[in-house]
């Protein structure tokens, strides 16, 4: 619901009336819809990391390539479905960031988290030559981490994900080579 609606365009009563349960229920489990978000978050998380590493691990054993493995993996995902509902975690960085510290502080967590992924690749990668070094593996990081969900957001309003494999391209057939 959050992926499709947003932060702000989901109910507490929504929620409740989805699983069938009493909305006082919900209270047993959570103090405030802030911290089912960070929940949510983390769930989110933890499942795209199991995600990353089953395509790191599928795709070919050179880093340059199984970081494109990755991405065209998580494309393919976004094109079965009908609804191109982008990333949750800059979704909801675009609409509650500034008004949830915690929030902010569980998605900076999990950018974290992804991020550590790609500079491992990133480093391994430039160690091999494949990958160029006259930027270093944290800038080249934050380079993809923002080019990647600028696109993932570009999806959105085009519904298309003619952005998010343009930016894929770009990267991997041009910006990161040495």
């Amino acid at each position: 619901m959050f992926a499709e609606n947003g932060f702000n365009g989901t109910g507490i009563k929504r929620i409740v009336d989805e699983v069938g349960v009493p909305k006082g229920s919900f209270y047993n489990y959570f103090k405030s819809k802030e911290d089912f978000t960070v929940e949510i978050i983390q769930f989110y998380s933890d499942n795209l990391s199991i995600l990353w590493d089953d395509f790191l691990k599928s795709g070919p054993s050179e880093p340059l390539k199984s970081l494109q493995h990755s991405f065209e993996m998580i494309i393919s995902h976004h094109e079965q479905s009908e609804v191109r509902t982008g990333c949750l975690i800059g979704n909801l960085a675009a609409e509650i960031s500034e008004a949830s510290d915690l929030c902010r502080q569980k998605m900076h967590q999990a950018t974290i988290a992804w991020k550590d992924r790609v500079s491992k690749q990133i480093r391994q990668g430039q160690a091999m030559g494949t990958i160029r070094r006259d930027i270093s593996t944290d800038a080249l990081t934050e380079f993809i981490w923002n080019a990647w969900e600028g696109a993932l957001l570009n999806m959105k309003i085009v519904n298309s994900t003619a952005p998010v494999k343009g930016c894929i391209s770009l990267l991997f057939d041009f910006f990161l080579k040495p």
